[in-house]
């Protein structure tokens, strides 16, 4: 009977593990840059890149602005890297409308554009999945939404992060008031002399131990 529960048990595990794995297979992530393995031949599973823009719960929405929605007519990928690939681009709304785009190459950065109008559908994704790559590095870095006058409405990705961090650099007043408050930083040192208060007490403490157990050893001579 033991042995029985332990095997029943054994295939319980087994059966979740597994479904864990194909659930992690099915969308390996839906945050960017998304890098990919270098090694030549890398066999991606399906939607290595699964964003989405509108509502559902597969990942969080980066909009729930209809309008903003409504006014996007195209998406740019922008990939970086050194190496060959093709991509598979798939854009989902009322229905799964994959683009295929066989032989590509990046040497730095290049961009794939796909059309995207997903007016006043409840649910809306983009899913990337780069395919039969060459030796080298291959990073799917951006994705770019755009109205139909080829403006940039919604960045998902490394430009959005990188962009608090250009402004500064063209703005000489914000310049100097940074290095104004440098002299500042020393401040955070003054944490270091509690290390110094703490080894003392320790000292201290140890110092106490030592006399109280010479304290003991004497009256013990005296008994």
């Amino acid at each position: 009977m033991k042995l029985k529960n332990k095997v029943l048990s054994t295939l319980i595990a087994t059966v979740l593990v597994l479904s864990m794995m194909v659930g992690t297979a099915l969308a390996q992530t839906h945050e960017l840059p998304f890098d990919y393995p270098e090694d030549a031949g890398y066999v991606s599973p399906d939607n290595d890149v699964w964003v989405v823009l509108f509502g559902g719960a597969a990942a969080p929405p980066l909009t729930d602005d209809e309008a903003l929605r409504d006014s996007i007519r195209s998406v740019d990928v922008i990939i970086s890297g050194n190496a060959t690939f093709d991509a598979h681009i798939v854009a989902n709304g009322p229905s799964w409308t994959p683009h295929d785009f066989y032989g590509q190459s990046v040497d730095g950065e290049t961009t794939i554009n796909i059309p995207y109008d997903m007016t006043g559908v409840g649910y809306t994704e983009v899913v990337v999945n780069l395919k039969n790559k060459s030796e080298g590095p291959l990073q799917i870095t951006r994705m770019d939404f755009k109205d139909a006058d080829g403006n940039v409405v919604l960045a998902h990705g490394a430009a959005s992060d990188a962009a608090p961090v250009e402004e500064p650099a063209d703005d000489n007043d914000d310049v100097v008031e940074v290095a104004e408050t440098a002299p500042e930083a020393p401040a955070k040192t003054e944490t270091a002399p509690k290390t110094g208060l703490v080894s003392s007490a320790l000292l201290l403490g140890l110092g106490a131990v030592a006399f109280g157990t010479g304290a003991v050893v004497l009256k013990k001579k005296e008994d």
